[in-house]
């Protein structure tokens, strides 16, 4: 109650000192008002709202902060970047504010972060042809026009929202030389880039210039809104794509959300597939060992986008059947995983059980939207059925709790079934070592979580991204139009951890090197063979 004659008084000594405002450009009113819209979307609909409060992030303190901070901005783009750090102040991958522009910039090169180094990915050589630049995979970048390049990494870190430090100071250095304007501010003109030779250890400075392209920042793309609402999957969707929509410039996101491999394919493999997944299994002083990508769990035709669940299962059927019988032991290669559909998930953890295994569990909102949610499609199944009666018990979890006043559900599987039953066909019982990284999140932390939990596997990598719950669109702010998804839920590890924050942690940590990062993960293959081989004795 104390803020609003205050807020009053800032905003008409802000609009008596203000020039004359062109008409696109929004007002101080308009702009509280956005944040206050967006304060109360949290608090009314996002999941992990008590959660985060236990943790220290409180939206009316947020609030508090931010609003004099909106008053003052000077430009429309200045208010947009401010929400997107609001937004990343709850430290949570689900939760973003896209800005309506498709407005970049890149300095002809990418880079990413490996051993705490920020270093080149991949080299543009249209732009920075190789006589003139040579900079070459690997070269650490050590400053940005002349600031160390470690706080220009914190600088852009403001701007990502991740349930883990690691995956937003990873994402933040690959923004360092490619500026998605939807999350950062897009820079212009002129720059220059040193770079250390990984070779000679030579530090040059680069004078390059931001090449940019897309549309200004008040554009609004219809296509790009097409996109997030076409790959949101109601209530049933726990992936991460539209972080990387955002986020990411190419390079490693080759591999990101793919079935391809960036790990070298060991001499003598007997290939299984290679699209759209990677299956192989190679000879080993141990016997045959086999290796299985799994990039995500919405698995869609790339040419028409549409769904293709039920024949990427028989696919993985089949290659799990040759894999069973052919090999000792299995790699399953879960890095940079983005997520996907509960209910698929739930069934490919049914290719690597031999007894029936509790789904991923939720805590969802006890609100009347989220009751309607349910409602609208219980209403859509047949009533004599086993899916119905099963979702009816999660309906009745939400309706109790929506009218006893709890914020959250007990927790549940999404659809109530207690337990899920192993595939009837094809199955892997074998040892298995599964790799993560700390760019799998959603489904890439619930699937590792899920298998680890059950004894099935033991993980091998760094911890994952801790973006524990399921996302939905949600209204655009009013004068803004900037663009908002929220995480809905919690789910939860079976150790009753809830993977928000948390992620699932590696029995066997291991991270990447220059070496592994230039030279197709030759060693880190070596090592997780090694620790496979421990699981055979």
């Amino acid at each position: 109650m104390r803020l609003k004659p205050v807020l009053l008084s800032v905003l008409a000594l802000s609009m008596s000192l203000a020039p004359t405002v062109r008409a696109n450009d929004l007002t101080a009113e308009q702009k509280v008002s956005d944040l206050r819209q967006l304060t109360a979307l949290i608090k009314s609909g996002y999941g992990p709202l008590h959660y985060k409060e236990d943790m220290g992030i409180n939206v009316d303190a947020l609030f508090a902060k931010y609003w004099p901070l909106a008053v003052m901005t000077k430009t429309n783009g200045e208010f947009y970047y401010l929400v997107r750090r609001f937004v990343a102040e709850f430290h949570d991958s689900h939760f973003g504010a896209s800005i309506p522009t498709t407005h970049l910039a890149s300095a002809g090169f990418t880079t990413d972060l490996v051993e705490n180094q920020v270093v080149v990915d991949t080299v543009n050589t249209s732009v920075l042809p190789a006589d003139q630049y040579p900079i070459h995979k690997g070269d650490e970048v050590v400053s940005v026009d002349g600031k160390d390049v470690a706080k220009v990494v914190e600088g852009l870190k403001r701007y990502v929202g991740a349930g883990y430090d690691f995956t937003a100071q990873r994402t933040a250095s690959m923004a360092v030389s490619y500026r998605a304007g939807a999350s950062f501010p897009v820079p212009s003109g002129p720059v220059k880039f040193g770079i250390k030779d990984r070779t000679t250890g030579n530090v040059t400075e680069y004078a390059l210039k931001w090449v940019e392209s897309g549309d200004a920042l008040d554009e609004f793309d219809p296509s790009h809104v097409e996109e997030r609402q076409a790959s949101a999957r109601n209530f049933l969707d726990i992936s991460i794509n539209d972080y990387w929509a955002d986020y990411a410039p190419k390079g490693e996101r080759s591999f990101r959300c793919s079935g391809t491999t960036r790990t070298a394919i060991p001499d003598g493999a007997t290939i299984i597939m290679m699209d759209p997944f990677v299956a192989y299994y190679h000879p080993t002083e141990h016997g045959n060992v086999g290796y299985l990508r799994i990039p995500h769990y919405s698995p869609v035709n790339d040419k028409t986008g549409a769904d293709e669940f039920d024949l990427r299962f028989k696919q993985y059927e089949y290659a799990v059947s040759v894999l069973e019988a052919n090999t000792v032991g299995l790699i399953i290669d879960q890095d940079h995983n983005c997520g996907g559909s509960v209910d698929y998930l739930n069934r490919v953890v049914g290719l690597f059980m031999n007894q029936p295994y509790p789904g991923l569990q939720f805590q969802l909102l006890g609100t009347k939207e989220e009751y309607l949610s349910f409602k609208s499609w219980l209403d859509g199944l047949d009533s004599h059925t086993m899916e119905y009666a099963n979702l009816n018990k999660t309906l009745g979890l939400i309706q109790g709790a929506w009218q006893s006043g709890q914020f959250m559900t007990a927790q549940t599987s999404l659809t109530g079934e207690d337990l899920f039953q192993p595939n009837p066909g094809p199955r892997y019982t074998k040892p298995i070592v599964m790799l993560v990284d700390e760019l799998s999140g959603s489904g890439g932390d619930a699937f590792p979580s899920i298998m680890q939990g059950l004894g099935r596997v033991k993980l091998m990598g760094i911890r994952t991204m801790g973006a524990g719950g399921h996302v939905e669109e949600q209204p655009d702010l009013f004068y803004s139009r900037v663009k908002l998804r929220m995480t809905k839920s919690l789910f939860f590890r079976p150790d009753g951890v809830a993977v928000e924050n948390h992620g699932a942690v590696p029995d066997y940590p291991y991270s990447p090197t220059l070496d592994d990062f230039t030279g197709e993960y030759r060693d880190f293959q070596k090592e997780y063979l090694n620790k496979l081989f421990t699981l055979l004795q």
